[in-house]
């Protein structure tokens, strides 16, 4: 085999493939990021602070659009979709266009919703009929309960039915911790991180080579959006919808992979360790959504109750609120880890419990602050 053809079999490995993939996302979204800014100021498409937002000062948005074109470009230069490489049988994702075609829907609606702004339940509709491609067509779905309920195998219709509802939380609970520099940003990064590492293990090489193309995407937009003075930039809706349906075709494939205790590692309560994962954008979407419909409200109307609000208004800047909770998030997900033995029931009491606790005493810290300057309301509206 001569220098060029070797370097070419070399160069095409999956060890390879995964680590093109992750500097070539970097270098794209690093090249693109400052062009979407620039055509952001012209034809003014800004994050105007107001009542609702946590900023001060006009910012450019659609930092998603980045993040969509690095993925969607790396994808479709170095992900097998066809099984072959070189003439050599090899992993393949050939589910890969159903995923990337409910990405793209993904991202128009959260493009159009940071243009004119849409309405929840369209928003809903456009994520249904994205998981449906993903479920139906991509076969992309979670099959296996992995013994919660004391279910393991699922039909056709219950499967789909809970991959549905797992995915809708998922995206909605990444877009509502968008709201400080940063946050979605980073624990997306962390999550597509986790997942990635765990495919690669295993040698799913394909899914390996999509978790760590979000990863290396993610890089220069947390960047941006955290360091960033006079380039500062957010995702919008534009990328943390998209960051959602992401992060819900990983937990799919964990979960797929995790049923197959041949597979190691294998993780006793898989299910639990998902948790983990995503614990802080899962658990701060159940705990603000219970306040707000034991009040009587929509779920769905934005307030000042999500846990980054409350570190704000206890006086930490963006940049510590992303850190405290992205350390939470790392505590979480090796908890999960070491004492995965202990079964998805009891890991996920434990966790719902401890993280319970420490949002409980957040927020008892907060309401005494606004007892002692009553000015200083939870309640004025805010992003959602």
């Amino acid at each position: 085999m001569g220098s060029i053809e070797s370097f070419y079999f070399h160069l095409f490995q999956p060890e390879y493939r995964i680590a093109t993939a992750f500097i070539l996302a970097i270098i794209l979204n690093l090249y693109v990021i400052p062009i979407i800014i620039r055509i952001a100021r012209q034809n003014n498409f800004f994050d105007v602070p107001n009542q609702r937002t946590s900023h001060d000062t006009s910012i450019p948005t659609m930092g998603g659009l980045g993040i969509y074109f690095s993925i969607i470009m790396v994808s479709l230069i170095l992900i097998n979709t066809c099984g072959l490489n070189g003439g050599q049988v090899s992993s393949s994702l050939t589910s890969l266009p159903p995923i990337l075609a409910g990405l793209t829907l993904i991202f128009f609606v959260g493009m159009k919703d940071d243009i004119i702004n849409i309405g929840a339940w369209k928003k809903l509709v456009a994520e249904i009929i994205a998981l449906t491609i993903l479920i139906v067509i991509g076969d992309v779905k979670i099959n296996n309960l992995q013994g919660i309920f004391g279910i393991n195998e699922l039909s056709y219709i219950e499967s789909l039915v809970i991959s549905l509802f797992v995915g809708i939380v998922i995206i909605n609970a990444l877009n509502l911790i968008d709201g400080v520099d940063g946050l979605a940003s980073s624990i997306a990064l962390l999550g597509s991180s986790v997942f990635g590492s765990y495919f690669l293990v295993i040698h799913e090489w394909e899914y390996a080579i999509f978790a760590f193309t979000i990863s290396g995407a993610l890089i220069p937009f947390f960047i941006y959006n955290t360091f960033g003075k006079v380039n500062k930039i957010f995702m919008g809706d534009t990328g943390s919808l998209l960051l959602g349906f992401a992060m819900t075709v990983l937990v799919f494939r964990f979960n797929e992979m995790n049923s197959m205790p041949s597979i190691k590692p294998y993780f006793i309560a898989g299910p639990a360790f998902s948790i983990a994962v995503l614990i802080v954008p899962l658990f701060d979407t159940l705990r603000v959504f219970s306040i707000r419909i034991y009040r009587g409200g929509s779920p769905f109307k934005a307030d000042h109750r999500h846990i980054h609000h409350v570190l704000l208004d206890l006086g930490f800047t963006h940049l510590q609120t992303t850190v405290i909770l992205f350390v939470i998030s790392v505590v979480y997900i090796a908890f999960a880890y070491f004492f995965n033995y202990l079964g998805n029931y009891l890991l996920v009491l434990i966790m719902l419990g401890s993280v319970s606790l420490l949002a409980g005493v957040a927020m008892k810290i907060h309401y005494r602050k606004l007892r002692l300057n009553p000015g200083e309301s939870g309640d004025k509206p805010a992003e959602s």
